[in-house]
C-alpha cells in the first residue's frame, strides 16, 4: 500500500526518498489544501503554510494543482464571495435596498448558515443549493429580478473570482498539464478515466479524489499533500497507489485512522 506520512515524519521520509540521489521535482496539492492555503480562517492554514515554507520550498519541490482541484478551489471561492456579498446586501447598514421577498430569502438562509457556524463550526459559506434557492426568489419576479440577480453576481464576483484564480500563482501553485511541453518530463503515462474509475471502485473513493490520485500515478512525483481522510483511506486500500503527506492531527482526530496508523 501507499504510505501515509505525517508532517512530523516528512524529513525522515524525504531522506529515504533521496538516499539514491533521487530528485523530487514536485507534488500535487488536493483541493482542500489549496483552499486552506488561500483562506486563513481554515483550521490547517498556519500549519500548511509553515510546512510548505519550511519543508518543501527549501527543497525546491514545486506545488501543482490539477483541473479538478482548480475547479473545486474556484467553486469554493464562488460560493464564499457570493455569501459575503449577499449577507452584506441585507445588513442593516447596507446602502442596497433589496425588495422585501428577496431580502427575506437571503436573511432566511443566512440564519440557517449562522446556526451551522455556531453548532457545527462550518465555514461561513452558503451551500450551492442555498444560492440557487435565493436566486429563485430573485427570478420569481421575472426579467427585473433576473437582471437584479445578474447585477449582484457581477458586483460580488467580478473581478474577485478571477483574482482568486490568479492567486494560485501568487501562492506558488502551478497548473499541471501533460500538454505543457515544459512539464512533459514529469509524466510517465496518460490520464485515463478508466484508471480513475479503478481507483474509485477499489475503495469507493469519490471520483474527484480518485482523479487526484490517478493524476499522481501518471507523474514522477512520489507523493501528494492532502487534507482529505477519504484520500487517506483510498491509499490504505490500494497497494498500487503512491504516498500521501498529511498534518499529524488529521490522523490524531480520526479514531479509526489512529488505530490503523499509530
Amino acid at each position: 500500500m501507499g504510505r501515509v506520512v505525517p508532517f512530523s515524519h516528512f524529513e525522515d521520509y524525504y531522506s529515504q526518498l533521496t538516499q539514491d540521489n533521487r530528485v523530487i521535482d514536485g507534488t500535487i496539492l488536493d483541493a482542500n489544501v489549496i483552499i486552506t492555503l488561500s483562506y486563513s480562517p481554515k483550521k490547517y492554514h498556519s500549519r500548511l503554510t509553515k510546512f510548505l515554507s519550511e519543508q518543501l520550498h527549501p527543497k525546491e519541490i514545486a506545488y501543482f494543482t490539477t483541473v479538478n482541484t482548480t475547479f473545486e478551489y474556484l467553486e469554493f471561492h464562488r460560493r464564499l464571495l457570493m455569501t459575503e456579498g449577499l449577507r452584506d446586501a441585507v445588513d442593516e447598514f447596507s446602502a442596497l435596498q433589496l425588495p422585501r421577498k428577496k431580502r427575506q430569502s437571503v436573511r432566511y438562509h443566512s440564519g440557517r448558515l449562522k446556526n451551522r457556524e455556531n453548532t457545527q463550526g462550518t465555514d461561513p459559506v452558503f451551500y450551492d443549493r442555498e444560492i440557487k434557492d435565493i436566486r429563485k426568489a430573485f427570478c420569481a419576479s421575472g426579467e427585473k429580478g433576473i437582471q437584479l440577480w445578474s447585477s449582484l453576481s457581477m458586483a460580488f464576483l467580478n473581478p474577485k473570482l478571477q483574482q482568486e484564480f490568479e492567486n494560485l500563482e501568487t501562492l506558488g501553485i502551478k497548473y499541471l498539464s501533460i500538454h505543457n511541453k515544459k512539464q512533459r518530463p514529469f509524466f510517465v503515462g496518460a490520464l485515463k478515466w478508466e484508471d480513475a474509475i479503478k481507483i474509485c471502485t477499489n475503495s469507493c473513493a469519490g471520483i474527484s479524489d480518485a482523479m487526484i490520485l490517478n493524476a499522481l500515478q501518471t507523474t514522477t512525483f512520489p507523493f501528494a499533500i492532502s487534507l482529505d481522510t477519504d484520500v487517506i483511506y483510498a491509499v490504505l486500500s490500494n497497494p498500487n497507489l503512491k504516498d500521501i503527506v498529511v498534518p499529524d492531527d488529521l490522523i490524531a482526530d480520526d479514531k479509526e485512522l489512529r488505530s490503523l496508523l499509530i
